[in-house]
């Protein structure tokens, strides 16, 4: 025991070398660095996008249906111009029947299809199937652009 005292102080070193090495790695990598901020660039010309917030919306013909839905997601009726249908498959087939005669008496119009996001997609498709079917049958060989509008939820706050 009496040996570990007698030993004395003991030398500290600092090991510099490890440090020079990183200095020189920081310096080239720097050096190189810089030259790449000094090389010339290619200047682009641009389109300016415009902003699509003040573009007035287009005044399309459109065919539009409301899914009338409940707050846990389920649809009561359907809404095509100011009547109401049942969600049963003889109400979504008059409502398409209703949607192909309109198809016919106007053409170039769109349909669009509108619910809210809390609505089940269980009930919107057999309305999408009947609608695109017909759309298809009201006028052989012309096609007509069907839609799917989506409100979103509403966050809370």
């Amino acid at each position: 025991m009496r040996s570990m005292l007698t030993r004395g102080p003991a030398k500290v070193e600092a090991m510099i070398t490890p440090l020079i090495d990183i200095a020189m790695l920081l310096v080239v990598f720097f050096a190189l660095v810089s030259q790449i901020g000094i090389a010339d660039f290619v200047k682009l010309n641009l389109p300016k996008p415009s902003p699509t917030a003040a573009v007035p919306a287009r005044n399309e013909s459109r065919i539009v249906i409301n899914a009338i839905a409940n707050p846990n997601g389920d649809v009561s009726s359907w809404r095509f111009s100011g009547q109401d249908y049942a969600t049963d498959t003889p109400g979504i087939q008059s409502l398409s029947n209703d949607v192909a005669s309109a198809i016919r008496a106007n053409p170039a119009a769109q349909v669009h299809l509108r619910a809210d996001a809390i609505v089940k997609y269980t009930y919107i498709s057999p309305v999408l199937d009947q609608v695109g079917k017909a759309a298809a049958t009201a006028i052989p060989g012309h096609v007509v652009k069907l839609r799917l509008a989506v409100q979103p939820e509403k966050s809370g706050g």
